[in-house]
């Protein structure tokens, strides 16, 4: 009698090589994945510092805006004597300086030359504003030149800068004439 053996039969599927090479290739995306998941979430309170600083130096411009150009301004509106076409009468004007000492007391927007790296940051009123730890303001007034066709010396350019605590610089800038 011969020996049979029995006919083996053909299986179909994945052999051993090809299943280590798909765990090894999702392994790779998988870690590719992670890598910019936790770069993403490294960085996600930058735009909420950045709004934060906003916040703080639109309502800096906001005040600003809505004072006086100069102390002998007239209270409801009109302009100061400084030489020019423009504004050739009335009192004459007092330069840019920062008259008053206390924030409260500050009516025109020279007066908010004084701030240099504040921090934290203070409301109309000189109290320290909750919740800005970290975060610095600096205001410039000046007088850079003739804009627009207003002449230089009724224009006062005021920029404003808050930096996060993450120590990004926001910077707002505008020009209040003497009208």
């Amino acid at each position: 009698m011969s020996a049979r053996f029995p006919r083996t039969r053909r299986q179909s599927g994945f052999s051993l090589i090809e299943t280590i090479l798909v765990i090894v290739l999702l392994g790779v995306a998988v870690a590719g994945m992670a890598a910019m998941f936790i770069n993403n979430i490294s960085k996600s309170h930058e735009p909420y510092l950045r709004q934060r600083a906003l916040v703080v130096a639109t309502a800096f411009m906001d005040e600003i805006m809505h004072k006086r150009w100069d102390d002998y301004s007239p209270l409801g509106g009109g302009c100061v004597n400084t030489g020019s076409v423009l504004c050739s009468s009335g009192p004459a004007a007092a330069g840019i300086g920062s008259e008053e000492p206390l924030r409260p007391d500050w009516d025109d927007i020279d007066d908010f030359n004084a701030i240099s790296n504040q921090s934290p940051p203070q409301d109309a009123s000189g109290s320290v504003m909750p919740g800005y730890a970290g975060f610095t303001v600096s205001v410039s007034v000046s007088q850079p030149g003739a804009w627009n066709g207003v002449p230089a010396t009724d224009v006062k350019r005021i920029d404003v800068q808050v930096s996060s605590n993450n120590g990004e610089t926001l910077s707002l800038s505008a020009y209040r004439v003497n009208f």
